[in-house]
């Protein structure tokens, strides 16, 4: 038995905290509505009156980012809705099929894809009021229908100039998208962050101890598929050891005195060995996703409305021409890890030589990330547009809006990492060494992707499918490769070559010093 103590005296001097200051807000989730007693699943702080403050740790549930999982969700993942939505997950199990080659095929015109797609257009329009009690319950709604979506439109014969998402599927799909504050339409945090289980899924995933092992949903089945999202999930958590050394980084740029200098050294050195693992991991693809698989099996399922210039745009809207923004499909540069190591390492991908950009009425959000620290603007641009600022800004909108809100915080942070380690070279030259040591793994990580993207998409596009591949996507010829490899677009609807090479080299330029070691270019 404890012993019982008398409870310790209130403070003395107690000074109430002025109405709207930052430390007397709840975190959003705990904010009550009618709806919603206990705490509403809100990732904005709806209650502060626009005076939430401009945090920039990495351990806010208010961002959903978490020091032992990073951007992975701590929760396990939902592997199927229950009635009446379970009707969703009879359409997505049909479309797969019961293993490898027994799904849906592209373009396909088998009785099977016809009589599938025809199943879609005659199911109910279900209510999805019910759905938005539960965030898990969202996140794999939205899953299921985006991915039932992307069987629709590519299991289609390729012949029609827009496609018209059926109304069962499109009607649940808008609002479940807004209330996420994602696109309709495959994403990222879709195949990855929702999509994956740890190898006890019954305790909190762990990089070490209870890593992701596996996916719950996939396109074909194959094994290259479902290694292809662990494998992503798996740098995501190792991730989260990254964002706790940012975290405790930023703490130091606050005091910047000669012993927080000496700590901001220590994480930097740390950080590096940190982007180091996550390139090796994605190496680690090498080993266990199949090249010719991957681009002629998986990715053409990923493609998105925003395909390049022969792009055909997805109707949402019945009857209406409104809603048909090109989407993207999913992309490595949807996943917020490296964004948010970018602005923290003060990257800055503004191309200065801008190209004309169509400006798009209609936007998640109407704010300008820069990652060299200018201002968030609320002003939208209008004709002459940098590429690579354009790409990062378009890429927010891909991101479920917490971890969006999160890197909107940190790229307003006060004090720049870059500006003071500048201010600071002269007399901390091993400050200086450790931030460019860490941009040169950074460097290296680009370059390892560089890599992977040679293997599994430049050099699949320069040569003929196998017969074990012509076979699996119902093709008895040899058809002749017409991509302009100078040409290819990522599935996140950059020019691969271009954006690639110029995020590497705006690493670089980053550098205090002068770069190390060689250049790997991609070819």
């Amino acid at each position: 038995m404890l012993s019982q103590r008398s409870p310790s005296p209130p403070p003395l001097n107690r000074i109430p905290l002025p109405p709207g200051h930052f430390l007397a807000l709840q975190p959003s989730y705990a904010q009550s509505t009618d709806l919603f007693p206990s705490g509403a699943p809100s990732t904005s702080a709806h209650d502060s009156n626009g005076l939430a403050p401009n945090v920039a740790s990495l351990a806010s549930a208010d961002f959903e980012v978490d020091v032992r999982t990073g951007f992975l969700p701590l929760t396990k993942n939902l592997e199927r809705l229950p009635a009446p939505w379970d009707i969703w997950e009879d359409a997505f199990d049909a479309a797969r099929g019961q293993g490898v080659g027994d799904g849906l095929m592209l373009a396909g015109t088998r009785p099977k894809d016809v009589e599938w797609r025809r199943a879609i257009e005659m199911m109910p329009v279900l209510d999805t009021r019910g759905l938005e009690r539960s965030i898990l319950l969202m996140r794999r709604a939205h899953l299921v229908l985006t991915y039932i979506q992307h069987f629709y439109v590519h299991s289609s014969p390729p012949s029609q100039i827009t496609h018209v998402i059926p109304q069962p599927i499109a009607s649940p799909l808008k609002p479940v998208s807004t209330s996420l504050g994602l696109p309709p339409v495959v994403t990222y945090a879709d195949t990855v962050l929702y999509n994956f289980l740890s190898t006890d899924p019954s305790q909190p995933p762990h990089y070490s101890l209870n890593p992701p092992s596996r996916a719950v949903g996939s396109f074909t089945n194959t094994k290259s598929e479902e290694m292809f999202y662990v494998i992503s999930a798996q740098c995501e958590i190792s991730g989260a050891a990254a964002l706790k050394l940012m975290r405790q980084s930023l703490d130091e740029l606050f005091l910047a005195d000669a012993v927080a200098l000496q700590r901001l050294t220590i994480y930097l050195t740390k950080l590096a060995v940190l982007i180091d693992r996550i390139g090796d991991i994605t190496l680690s693809m090498m080993q266990h996703v199949d090249p010719e698989e991957f681009y002629h099996l998986i990715r053409p399922w990923f493609r998105g409305s925003d395909d390049g210039p022969d792009s055909r745009p997805w109707q949402l809207d019945q009857g209406s021409t409104s809603n048909t923004k090109l989407y993207s499909g999913p992309s490595a540069g949807q996943s917020s890890l490296i964004h948010a190591i970018d602005i923290f390492l003060t990257v800055d991908h503004t191309d200065r030589t801008p190209e004309i950009a169509p400006v798009d009425p209609v936007t998640t959000e109407d704010v300008h990330i820069m990652t060299d620290h200018t201002p968030i603007s609320t002003e939208r641009p209008t004709i002459s547009v940098p590429m690579e600022a354009t790409f990062v800004q378009r890429m927010l909108e891909y991101m479920p809006l917490p971890h969006r809100t999160f890197l909107l915080h940190l790229s307003t942070h006060p004090t720049p990492l870059r500006s003071l380690v500048i201010e600071h070279a002269q007399s901390q030259p091993r400050l200086v060494e450790a931030y460019d040591g860490a941009l040169e793994a950074l460097k290296r990580f680009r370059e390892k992707h560089m890599r992977i993207v040679s293997l599994f998409i430049v050099q699949q596009a320069r040569k003929q499918p196998s017969e074990r591949i012509r076979l699996s996507l119902g093709q008895t010829e040899q058809v002749v490769q017409v991509e302009d490899v100078r040409e290819l677009r990522g599935t996140g609807g950059s020019p691969l070559f271009k954006f690639l090479k110029r995020c590497r080299d705006n690493t670089t330029k980053a550098m205090i010093g002068q770069p190390k070691g060689p250049t790997y270019e991609l070819k």
